[in-house]
């Protein structure tokens, strides 16, 4: 893929394998978009890379469809690298048995 020139789109990029992945487009000539609920982080992490911020819930459509069109006020998106999730990390079914799957459900 090519991504020099592109825009690529990023949930959850504010930290973890979403900021990694932000950097390394970054790096190789992408212009990146980072959507995220952290807006301190995003913004400094989007400014360091020359790139956009967007607060974004995922489980918003409206929040998503604002993310959409600061990426593709950018350019055509080209890419999109989802690394949002929710917390606390669970499994689906635990010792205990099977966990309340609303969480999972807004996702």
């Amino acid at each position: 893929m090519q991504i020099r020139g592109n825009v690529f789109l990023i949930t959850g990029g504010a930290s973890g394998l979403g900021a990694a992945s932000a950097r390394l487009i970054a790096n190789e000539g992408g212009k990146v978009v980072i959507a995220d609920l952290n807006e301190d982080v995003g913004n400094a992490l989007a400014t360091e890379l020359g790139g956009a911020f967007v607060k974004c819930n995922v489980a918003s459509e409206e929040d998503g469809e604002r993310a959409v069109a600061a990426a593709t006020a950018l350019g055509t998106l080209r890419g999109l690298v989802n690394c949002a999730g929710i917390a606390p990390a669970v499994k689906t079914v635990g010792k205990d048995g099977p966990h309340p799957l609303d969480t999972f459900s807004k996702t």
